[in-house]
């Protein structure tokens, strides 16, 4: 039997649009250059012949970097290229993400079949806010009580006004206020004084305006960020991809994957025992859940281990992703690399410097070698850099 030809687009903004709710949202410009060009990061996910839509075309340079990591046959094509290459072909859309300005965006296809379960406002409007989260974190540790995990009062708490916003830090002292929809980062609060100011406020009320709650969090003596990457392929069936680490700023914002980090960067805070039974507990809770009856696809939970009066916890379930992520994403580029070297996956971002110079300068300090026809050490750049490209995407190996 003939596998349909994909058709992947990079849309990382899909919770704000999901957010913003019309069909006909389209990101500010600045996003909307992020997506564009980066929009490359999906020939991870692509095999050969499908497509990758991208409205800008790529030169022979970044062609040659397909071909050394093994991706020459995954189609580069904007979106009305793609759609007279197909012209009544059938295909399956895999976006980063779905909201109803993908299924706007992709409805000219007209092949949505096995998404239309989660393109409906049930996944759209309800499964990415981050008070499943709580529900699911709540789950696992009344199913599964561990002294490790987050004592109660460590618990995040959905919050309505200015006023539990208040109460919440006079509690805490210092805390994280979260967005229900928002990624990478984006739509969080650090309040680090235990009393709120003008800006702090006119952010809450902001955010309740467009989103009526928030999430409270206490703010955790951070050691390691980690999410545990899964695939839900039915309701019962929940395939596991992995561990991934990755790291964050001070104010929680996405900086950047480790490639085949070592066991021992873990195993200093926890042992492999506890990541291996938390990664069944997890597995249980997905099963017969909301999340697997409503959506199919990949899926990530971040955790997050800490500090608490000397004591190193691990939180099982800060946020959940059912979408495309950097997490499962970074467990694709492994799949691209000497299984000996390591390194790290970032994004890069600079107004004052743009991404084709800065890849000339790291490539000649640091020119990429292959083994065994896998990548091995060097800096690949893994969007096509561009004397306009502020944004961009890269690994460096060691």
């Amino acid at each position: 039997m003939t596998k349909n030809r994909k058709i992947f687009h990079f849309n990382p903004t899909c919770e704000i649009a999901i957010a913003n709710q019309s069909p006909y949202y389209n990101a500010p410009e600045l996003l909307a250059n992020f997506e564009e060009e980066l929009a490359t990061l999906m020939v991870f996910f692509a095999n050969s012949g499908d497509h990758v839509l991208k409205e800008m075309g790529v030169d022979e340079n970044f062609r040659k970097t397909l071909d050394l990591l093994g991706l020459s046959e995954v189609k580069l094509t904007s979106k009305k290229n793609s759609l007279e290459l197909l012209h009544n072909e059938a295909v399956e859309l895999a976006p980063w993400g779905w909201s109803p300005a993908e299924v706007n965006y992709l409805s000219a296809y007209n092949q949505i079949k096995e998404q239309k379960v989660y393109t409906k406002k049930t996944i759209n409007s309800d499964l990415f806010e981050r008070k499943h989260a709580i529900r699911f974190l709540t789950q696992i540790t009344e199913e599964y009580p561990n002294s490790l995990f987050p004592d109660k009062h460590q618990q995040p708490q959905i919050l309505r006004s200015v006023e539990e916003v208040e109460s919440f830090l006079l509690q805490k002292q210092q805390i994280v206020l979260k967005s229900p929809l928002s990624s990478s980062g984006r739509g969080l609060q650090v309040i680090r004084k235990n009393q709120l100011n003008t800006s702090n406020i006119q952010w809450i009320n902001t955010n309740l305006k467009q989103q009526k709650y928030l999430v409270g969090e206490p703010l955790f003596d951070k050691l390691a960020d980690l999410s545990f990457q899964f695939e839900i392929k039915s309701e019962t069936e929940v395939f596991f991809h992995g561990i991934s680490q990755f790291r964050t700023n001070k104010n929680g914002q996405y900086l950047g994957h480790y490639l085949n980090p070592s066991p021992d960067t873990l195993s200093e805070y926890v042992s492999a025992g506890l990541l291996t039974e938390l990664t069944k507990q997890l597995l249980n809770g997905l099963r017969d859940n909301l999340f697997s009856k409503h959506y199919r696809g990949f899926l990530g939970i971040d955790a997050l281990i800490f500090l608490d009066e000397k004591q190193v916890k691990i939180h099982p379930c800060l946020e959940i992703n059912p979408r495309c992520n950097m997490g499962i994403l970074s467990k694709r580029i492994e799949q691209r690399i000497h299984p000996e070297s390591c390194g790290q996956f970032e994004i890069y971002y600079n107004p004052q410097q743009n991404f084709l110079d800065f890849t000339k300068l790291e490539t000649k300090k640091n020119p990429p070698e292959t083994e065994d026809q896998l990548l091995r050490k060097g800096f690949v750049a893994l969007t096509a850099p561009s004397k306009n490209s502020k944004f961009g995407a890269y690994i460096r190996l060691f």
